[in-house]
Order: structure tokens, then C-alpha cells, then sequence
């Protein structure tokens, strides 16, 4: 593909160490690998005719029928934002690629978009989910409480301070400028990121404080800039200096080991729908990922999906339910509906739950757990979604009513009640679940939770107010199914 990774001075591809690995085994472009391996293949796509490329899309929801008494997807409906038209996309054969859920969570290294759209969408569309309740959280992400010049707005993410600083020997220090790795794990900085997060976590927690420093000044001036060129000058950006000084760091949701269930070709027990990515649960991570993995499985099974992808689509020949599929209702934007002031509120409202929402996830389903507050989470999340869509309701919004910033709220509920499911069911401390009334690992609980499909009803908005429209319009929802999430 083309992808260009760093050579050390013996010409061989330089090979870094990360936490949880016993080798130095991870190649690596600088410390933007992902970047690096994102451009190559984007550059392969562009380059390739055979390829349609639409940007600037936003999936709404699978499409999918019952046959035989099995689920096939037949393509996907979406949102063009820049022309704000529902485009409807028929096929036999859909891979969803369409990363995780970070943004449950308030602080994030995952880009805005990774609002669990893929794996509410699947959930919705009757597949099976598995182990949701294995959130990765990255020990180290760049504390903006901790530079000297702070940041004038929010970010929309978190900035990651690459594993591999640790792995070069930076070293873990609480602001007393006191070493604290050693007292939690004998691989102190070099464990793998659940240990120290969760020491991290402790550390903050006991003394109160905001964020922990990462210093890797003690080594060599060059060799630092050399290495992670891009968090020097993000640092830089802000007054700090870090070949001279210790970075400000704190845990942030950072990967779902669990998604949509597949199996090695990716495949979901949905006909015709594939995924790849973080939005896949492979098993291939367990309950915890090492470092670096993740862009491996990525690349690995999205090619395993090629030749199954392609015996289905030569199977399919003459099935003719794509083009019914073609010829349903298709769901409604605001504009044709709303006024400007309406939709104002309405998005307004949905990014304070939004906001709510994340607040909830990071205090009671954060990197240490409990029963207690996994209880209260799913009593508060089921509230707040309730609040927000008799809110909709009331402004005017339709059950089949569509719009992405309504949807990514949407998902981002779904998605966070998929984590506490999962947490509530897990009886044991495994990987990154972590909680303080079962703290050990019991070996008879080395089982995948599995979410299986619902029924259709309990797939619904939970509003009363919804229901009573659904029973009302009842011939607009079923003919487009959105609200309904299945075909």
C-alpha cells in the first residue's frame, strides 16, 4: 500500500515496545503510526477506479428483511450533509468499518465521529453483540489542566500521548514528583494500560489531584524529537517543553474491545453485513488489548472479508428483494417539518444530553466499577433518554424524523446502556472491567457476555410520547422502519 514506517541506522525497520509486550515488536511511522497507515490506504482507494467514494455521508440505519427465517441487510439509508437529502444505498453485501463509541464518555482520544453509530445501527438491526462492557481507557492523554498556556476552547478529543513514550522510558510521576508505578505492578511503567490506568485513577483519586506527569526529559534531547515529533510540537503549541519538562496526563476512553459479534471473516449473524474494526468484536483482544493490535486487526480481517463478500454477492443474483428494498419510504429531514428556531432547541437539548450523558458514563462506569453504581448509571442513563425524547416529542419531532447530530444521540444512548448491560452481567474483575464488589478473576467466568437480538418492541424509542405517535402513524413507520430500527 505504501505505507512509510520508521528504519533505524542499521536500515531495518525500527521496532518500539509498548505496554503489556515483552519484545520491542511494534513498527512504527514516528508516533502518528495510525495517520500514516490511514494515508497510504486512503491514497490506494483514491487511486482506484473501480472505487465510488461519498463523502460526507452519515448512516442512519441498516436495511434489512427477514428470509427464511434469517435476517439479510440489503445496504444502508443516509444522511448527505452537505446537500441534506436521505441517500439510500442498495447491496448485497455491506461491511460497516465504522470505529467505536468513545464519545460515551466526556474525555475521549477517539475523533468526534465515534459515536457508536455501526454498533447501535447492528443492534437495531437484530445482530448480536458481545462484551461491551471491555472499554479500554489510555493511561496517558494530554491533560490540558497541566500546561502552562491552557487551551481557549474545548477539545473535541483528547490528545494521545503515545504508549511508546513509556516504552522508550518515560517515567510515571503524582505531582509530588514521586514515582508510583512501582507500587502497583512489577513491570511499574511497562505494564499493560488496565494497570495503569487504574493506578493512575487511584493516584487522582487519593490525592485529589487533577492530572499525573509523564516525563521523558532524562533522555536523550534528539532521540525524544525524533521519536514524537508531533506531541513535541503539540506540547510546544502550549509552553511546554518535552525534552526539558514532564508532561500532564490523564486516562481517557480510548477502544471497545467489544462491538458487533464476528466471525473470521467477519461476518455477523446478519446475511450480507460484515464488519471490520473497532465496530467488530473478533475476540481476537479478549479483554484487553495490547497496544498497537487493534490497526493489525483492522487491516487483517476487513481482507478476510473480501472473498466471502464476493461469493455472497454472485449467490445473490436474482433475488429480487433489493429492489423492494429500493422502493420503501424513506425517512424525513427536519427542514421539511421544523423551523429554524424549533431545530435550534432541539439541538440545543441534545448536546446537553449529550453532555449529561458522558458526565453519568465517567462517574459511575468509568475505569473502577461497582454494582451499586452500575445500577445507578442504568437508572440515570434510562432517564435522561427518556427527558430528551419526550423534549423531541413535544417540539414536533417525528418517529421517522431524521437528523445526524438527533441520531449520534440516539446511538450514544444505545451504546452506553450496551456497556452497562454488559458490566451488570459480569460477576468477576476481567481485563478492563474492573469492580470493587467482585474484585478477582474466577476462571469459571472466562465466557464472552453476549447480547443476543431483542425483541423488535424493546428496539424502540422508550418514550410513551413516541409510542403513542407510533400507534398513530403507524403505516409511515412501517413502511420506513427507521423508528423501529429493522426492516
Amino acid at each position: 500500500m505504501g505505507a512509510s514506517f520508521d528504519h533505524g541506522e542499521d536500515g531495518r525497520l525500527h521496532l518500539a515496545r509498548e505496554g503489556g509486550h515483552s519484545h520491542n515488536r511494534i513498527v512504527h511511522s514516528a508516533d502518528m503510526t495510525g495517520r500514516e497507515i490511514e494515508r497510504a490506504l486512503l491514497q490506494a482507494v483514491h487511486n482506484d477506479d473501480n472505487i465510488s467514494l461519498f463523502g460526507h455521508h452519515f448512516a442512519i440505519d441498516l436495511l434489512t428483511c427477514q428470509k427464511n427465517g434469517e435476517i439479510y441487510c440489503y445496504g444502508v439509508d443516509s444522511i448527505d450533509i452537505e446537500t441534506q437529502k436521505v441517500v439510500r444505498f442498495i447491496s448485497k453485501v455491506t461491511l460497516l468499518a465504522s470505529g467505536g463509541a468513545g464519545h460515551i464518555y466526556p474525555t475521549t482520544t477517539n475523533p468526534p465521529v465515534a459515536t457508536g453509530d455501526g454498533i447501535a445501527m447492528c443492534h437495531r438491526a437484530q445482530a448480536v453483540i458481545s462484551n461491551m462492557e471491555f472499554v479500554q481507557f489510555h493511561p496517558t492523554a494530554l491533560s490540558d489542566e497541566g500546561l502552562p498556556i491552557k487551551p481557549k476552547t474545548r477539545r473535541e478529543n483528547a490528545f494521545l500521548i503515545t504508549e511508546a513514550v513509556r516504552g522508550d522510558g518515560g517515567i510515571l510521576y503524582n505531582q509530588s514528583m514521586e514515582r508510583f508505578m512501582p507500587m502497583y505492578d512489577d513491570r511499574s511503567e511497562l505494564a499493560p494500560r488496565d494497570v495503569v490506568a487504574r493506578s493512575i485513577d487511584d493516584q487522582l483519586k487519593k490525592r485529589g489531584e487533577k492530572y499525573v506527569l509523564l516525563d521523558i526529559s532524562h533522555r536523550p534531547r534528539d532521540k525524544v524529537l525524533a521519536h514524537f515529533p508531533n506531541i513535541a510540537a503539540e506540547c510546544l503549541r502550549y509552553g511546554l517543553d518535552i525534552t526539558r519538562q514532564p508532561i500532564p496526563v490523564v486516562p481517557a476512553a480510548h477502544y471497545m474491545c467489544g462491538g458487533v459479534r464476528a466471525g473470521l471473516q467477519g461476518e455477523t449473524n446478519v446475511k450480507g453485513l460484515y464488519v471490520a474494526g473497532e465496530v467488530a468484536c473478533t475476540g481476537l483482544h479478549g479483554a484487553n488489548r495490547l497496544a498497537s493490535n487493534s490497526l493489525l486487526e483492522a487491516l487483517v480481517f476487513a481482507r478476510r472479508a473480501v472473498q466471502p463478500s464476493i461469493d455472497l454477492m454472485v449467490d445473490a443474483d436474482g433475488d429480487a428483494r433489493p429492489s423492494l428494498v429500493a422502493r420503501w419510504a424513506r425517512p424525513t429531514l427536519p427542514r421539511s417539518v421544523l423551523g429554524d428556531s424549533v431545530l435550534s432547541d432541539i439541538v440545543g437539548r441534545t448536546r446537553q444530553a449529550r453532555m449529561e450523558l458522558q458526565s453519568v458514563m465517567w462517574e459511575y462506569v468509568g475505569i473502577v466499577r461497582s454494582t451499586g453504581r452500575l445500577k445507578q448509571a442504568e437508572w440515570r442513563i434510562g432517564d435522561l433518554e427518556s427527558e430528551w425524547e419526550e423534549f423531541l416529542f413535544r417540539r414536533g419531532w417525528k418517529p421517522t424524523t431524521v437528523g445526524v447530530e438527533v441520531c449520534e444521540m440516539r446511538n450514544l444512548f444505545c451504546c452506553a446502556k450496551l456497556v452497562v448491560r454488559s458490566a451488570l452481567a459480569r460477576r468477576e474483575s476481567r481485563g478492563l472491567h474492573f469492580t470493587e464488589d467482585f474484585p478477582y478473576l474466577e476462571e469459571s467466568r472466562r465466557k464472552p457476555t453476549v447480547i443476543f437480538p431483542a425483541a423488535v418492541q424493546e428496539l424502540t424509542w422508550s418514550s410513551k410520547p413516541l409510542q403513542r405517535q407510533l400507534q398513530a402513524d403507524d403505516n409511515a413507520c412501517s413502511s420506513s422502519g427507521w423508528a423501529l430500527g429493522i426492516r
